[in-house]
C-alpha cells in the first residue's frame, strides 16, 4: 500500500487527483449497490443511522487520542444545522438509491451544481451573471429530459433524487463556512456524532434486524463512505479542481455498469441524453467559476499595493 502510495506521488498533481476522484467515483458506487442491497431488509432511514453509527465507531480511536477533541468546538450550533441538511440529503440519497436504477439515481444527483448556483443567488446573495444562469436553465431541461414529466413517466424516487441534490447544494454551503475555523476532521467527526442522535429516534421507529449479510452490508456502507470521502479529499488537495471534477462523472458509466451486473438494470436513451445535458452545463458552471476565481485573485492582487523598500 504504501509503495502505491509513493509511486501514486510521483505522478503529475492533476493525474493524482484524476486517479484520486476515478477510485473514489468506483467506490461511491459499490457503496450505492450495498445501500441498494440493504433496502430489501431495512428502511433507508435505518440504513443512514448504521452510516452515521459506525462513522462514530471508526473514530472513536482519533477521538480517545485526543487528535480530534469533538467537546472543544467553538461553532457546535452551526455543525448542528450543517448536520440536519447533511443528514436530509444523506436519507434522501439513500431512498433515491433503493427507489430508483442506480444510473438514474446517479445522473440525477449531477444536478447538484445547478442547485449550488441557485443556492449561491437566492441565499448567499451572489452575483450571478447571465451565463452561469444560462448554463443552469439548460441544465435543468437536461434534468426534464431524463424524467420527462409528461410522458407519464415521472417517478417519485426520481422527485426524491432532486430534493437530494439540492440539499446537498445547501450542505456544502454550510460546510464551506464551518472550514473558516474548523478542520475538515472536526467537520467529518460532529457530522457522524449529531447524526447518529438525529437518525437514532427515527431509527427505532422503523426498526428491523438485519440478519447476518444485512449487517456485513451496513459495516460496508459506513466503510466505503468514509473511505471514498477520503479519496474525494486527496483528489482536490492533489489537483486544480477545474482539471480534476470533470472525472467525477465517470460514476455515470460505474454505475451503469454495476447496475447491469448486480440487478439486471440498463437505463432508458433519455438518461443518457440528459444526463449529458446535465453534465456539459455543470463543466461550464465549474469552468466559468474557476475562472472568476482568477479574475477576482488577479485583481486582488493589483489592488494590493506594492510594498515600500526599505531606506
Amino acid at each position: 500500500m504504501r509503495l502505491a502510495v509513493a509511486q501514486l506521488r510521483r505522478l503529475p498533481p492533476n493525474m493524482q487527483g484524476a486517479l484520486w476522484l476515478v477510485s473514489g467515483g468506483f467506490i461511491f458506487t459499490c457503496n450505492g449497490v450495498m445501500i441498494r442491497l440493504l433496502s430489501d431488509q431495512v428502511e433507508s432511514v435505518q440504513t443512514a443511522f448504521f452510516r452515521a453509527f459506525f462513522s462514530v465507531v471508526l473514530l472513536l480511536p482519533l477521538i480517545a487520542s485526543g487528535k480530534v477533541k469533538p467537546w472543544h468546538s467553538t461553532r457546535k450550533v452551526g455543525h448542528f444545522w450543517r448536520t440536519v441538511m447533511g443528514t436530509a440529503s444523506m436519507v434522501l440519497g439513500f431512498y433515491a438509491v433503493s427507489m430508483l436504477p442506480l444510473a438514474d439515481a446517479t445522473a440525477l444527483g449531477f444536478s447538484q451544481p445547478l442547485f449550488s448556483v441557485c443556492v449561491a443567488a437566492l441565499i448567499v446573495g451572489e452575483k450571478v451573471r447571465w451565463r452561469r444562469w444560462s448554463a443552469t436553465i439548460v441544465g435543468f431541461i437536461g434534468v426534464l429530459v431524463m424524467v420527462r414529466p409528461g410522458a407519464g413517466t415521472l417517478q417519485p424516487g426520481a422527485l426524491v433524487a432532486l430534493a437530494n441534490a439540492a440539499t446537498v447544494a445547501l450542505s456544502i454551503l454550510l460546510v464551506k463556512r464551518l472550514s473558516d475555523s474548523e478542520t475538515p476532521l472536526m467537520i467529518l467527526t460532529q457530522f457522524a456524532i449529531w447524526s447518529t442522535l438525529l437518525l437514532a429516534l427515527p431509527a427505532l421507529w422503523v426498526w428491523r434486524w438485519p440478519d447476518a449479510w444485512g449487517w456485513t452490508l451496513a459495516v460496508g456502507v459506513s466503510a466505503s463512505a468514509t473511505v471514498g470521502q477520503y479519496f474525494w479529499v486527496q483528489a482536490f488537495k492533489a489537483g486544480e479542481m477545474s482539471a480534476v471534477a470533470p472525472f467525477e462523472y465517470l460514476r455515470l458509466p460505474f454505475a451503469v455498469f454495476m447496475g447491469w451486473l448486480v440487478f439486471g438494470q440498463m437505463p432508458e436513451v433519455w438518461t443518457y441524453v440528459g444526463a449529458a445535458i446535465v453534465i456539459a452545463s455543470a463543466l461550464y458552471i465549474a469552468q466559468r467559476e474557476a475562472q472568476l476565481a482568477r479574475e477576482r485573485k488577479r485583481a486582488a492582487l493589483i489592488a494590493t499595493p506594492a510594498a515600500k523598500p526599505a531606506p
